[in-house]
C-alpha cells in the first residue's frame, strides 16, 4: 500500500512550490504522508511531511516521488529515483515537459495512484564511463551524452569505436549518444529520428556534421560505443551528461556509452498516445 509520497519541487521557480502545496492538500483526502527535502521545510508546511537533508535521503524513505518543474528538473530527480528503483510522476511547469505526465489543472488524476489505475513506464538510461587523467568517472544520462567543441567555432574531429572496434571518424561540431526518452530533445534538433521511449537502442547523432552523407546511426542496447578524439585533433572538447554536467577531455581521454541495469520508472496516470504528445508539444514549441 501506499504510504509516502516524495514531493520534490523545483526550488527556482516559486510556482512550483504553489504547486507541490496544491497537490499535498489533493493527497491529504488520502491515506499517505510526505517526505521533503529541508531546504523547502518553511515553504512546505504540514503535520503529515517528513523533512531529510537531501533529494537521495527524500527518496529513499518514500514509496513514490512526485517531481515538479520542467524537463530539467524531472530528468534530475529521475535518476536520483532510479538509484532506489522509486517510480517518479513528473509535473509539468515547464516550457515542453516532455516526460512530464501530469499538468497542474489534471490534479484529480492523483486520485489513480491509490486505487492502482496508472501504468508505469520503465525508460532506459545510459551508463557514461568518462575516462579523464587515467581517472575513472561514471554518471547516468536519461536523455543523452554529448561530445563537443569548446566555444571557438572550429569542428572537432571524433573516433568511434563500436565494442572496442574502429568504425568511423567524424568531423563535426560534436556527437550525440542518447536514448529512446532523449531523441526527442538535442538529437531531434539536430536533425536525429523520434524514436518510442519505451524502445532500447543507443542513438548516434552527429551535430552539423561535414558531410553530406553523415546521419544518424541506431546501435542496439547491448552495444558499447566509445568516443575519443582523433590524433589529429587539437581542439578543446567537452562531454556534457542531460545538459548538467560538463567534463574537458583531453587528447587520450575517452568516453564509453553503454546501457544502464537501472532503469527510470515513470508513472502514467493518462493514457495519452506518444505520438499525440509530441504532435501537441511540438505545436506548443511553433506557437
Amino acid at each position: 500500500m501506499l504510504r509516502k509520497i516524495a514531493i520534490i519541487p523545483n526550488s527556482l521557480k516559486n510556482e512550483t512550490i504553489v504547486h507541490a502545496n496544491r497537490i499535498i492538500e489533493y493527497l491529504l483526502n488520502f491515506d499517505c504522508s510526505f517526505t521533503v527535502p529541508e531546504k523547502f521545510s518553511d515553504a512546505i508546511v504540514n503535520s503529515k511531511t517528513e523533512y531529510f537533508h537531501n533529494h537521495l535521503e527524500t527518496i529513499k524513505n518514500a514509496d513514490l516521488v512526485i517531481a515538479i518543474g520542467g524537463d530539467g528538473t524531472i530528468i534530475h530527480i529521475a535518476k536520483h529515483a532510479a538509484v532506489f528503483s522509486k517510480p517518479i510522476l513528473g509535473v509539468n511547469c515547464g516550457r515542453v515537459g516532455f516526460v512530464a505526465n501530469l499538468e497542474p489543472t489534471e490534479l484529480s488524476l492523483l486520485s489513480k495512484l491509490f486505487d492502482k489505475s496508472y501504468t508505469v513506464d520503465d525508460r532506459m538510461l545510459l551508463e557514461v564511463i568518462v575516462i579523464h587523467n587515467e581517472k575513472t568517472e561514471v554518471f547516468y544520462a536519461l536523455n543523452d551524452v554529448t561530445v563537443s567543441k569548446g566555444s571557438v567555432s572550429r569542428m572537432v574531429e571524433l573516433d568511434v569505436k563500436l565494442n572496442e572496434e574502429f568504425i568511423t571518424s567524424y568531423r563535426a561540431d560534436g556527437l550525440i549518444l542518447s536514448t529512446p526518452t532523449g531523441s526527442t530533445a538535442y538529437a531531434l534538433s539536430a536533425g536525429g529520428p523520434v524514436i518510442e521511449p519505451h524502445m532500447k537502442c543507443i542513438l548516434l547523432t552527429p551535430i552539423c556534421p561535414h558531410s553530406l552523407f553523415a546521419r544518424s546511426v541506431l546501435f542496439s542496447d547491448e552495444s558499447e560505443v566509445k568516443i575519443l578524439p582523433n590524433e589529429r585533433c587539437n581542439e578543446e572538447i567537452f562531454v556534457t551528461i542531460d545538459g548538467m554536467n560538463t567534463i574537458k577531455i583531453e587528447s587520450q581521454d575517452s568516453v564509453v556509452v553503454r546501457k544502464s541495469n537501472l532503469t527510470a520508472d515513470f508513472i502514467k496516470l493518462n493514457n495519452k498516445n506518444f505520438y499525440r504528445i509530441l504532435n501537441e508539444k511540438l505545436n506548443e514549441r511553433r506557437n
